[in-house]
């Protein structure tokens, strides 16, 4: 028996997937948390209906806006026209 529960454990440790981060396109900012952005909402309609009835916004994320910038950015260093290594 305890052979199992020694192998079940080690089972479940090893084929447990880890949990993943992920930032969301809204953020919500209302006087209940400060004005400080909290990023869980998919949709702006989502972000407005909890933030509905209170003192508060949705705004984009600042983190995915900021990373969309980034990218463009560097796509358009890569190809500006004059790169001859293609």
């Amino acid at each position: 028996m305890r052979s199992f529960l020694a192998a079940a454990a080690i089972f479940i440790a090893f084929g447990a997937a880890p949990g993943q981060a992920r930032d969301y396109p809204w953020c919500e900012r209302t006087s209940f948390n400060g004005f400080n952005p909290s990023c869980s909402f998919t949709s702006y309609q989502q972000c407005m209906a909890t933030v509905s009835g209170q003192r508060g916004d949705c705004i984009l994320n600042p983190r995915l806006a900021f990373d969309q910038q980034n990218r463009r950015r560097a796509r358009d260093r890569q190809d500006n026209g004059w790169n001859l290594n293609r």
